[in-house]
């Protein structure tokens, strides 16, 4: 019969020999590729996208956004007071008159 220290032994060997053996498969992959390092190929997409000057619109660097501060702020102290279906109510209800 043999000792536990000989069983543990043999299974660290096994272990061993199953990860050599998934190692192997992939390196049999890697050393397939048509690519000089892993990270290639993708050069033509990082020239374009180097190339392009600005891609926002030019409104979206404008910073002087006209808006109604008081409503504002009554929008934000409705929206803390009530609950989320009386929400819903009074946009369906400000709906039609949006679309006047």
């Amino acid at each position: 019969m043999s000792s536990p220290a000989t069983r543990l032994r043999w299974s660290a060997r096994l272990a061993l020999a199953a990860a050599t053996l998934l190692v192997a498969g992939c390196q049999n992959y890697a050393a397939r590729r048509d690519t000089i390092a892993f990270h290639a190929g993708e050069a033509v997409a990082h020239n374009k996208a180097v190339h392009v000057i600005d891609t926002w619109p030019a409104a979206a660097a404008r910073t002087d956004i006209a808006f109604d501060g008081p409503r504002a702020v009554r929008a934000i102290e409705r929206y803390e007071s009530e609950s989320g279906a009386a929400l819903i109510d009074a946009a369906a209800a400000a709906a039609p008159a949006a679309t006047r």
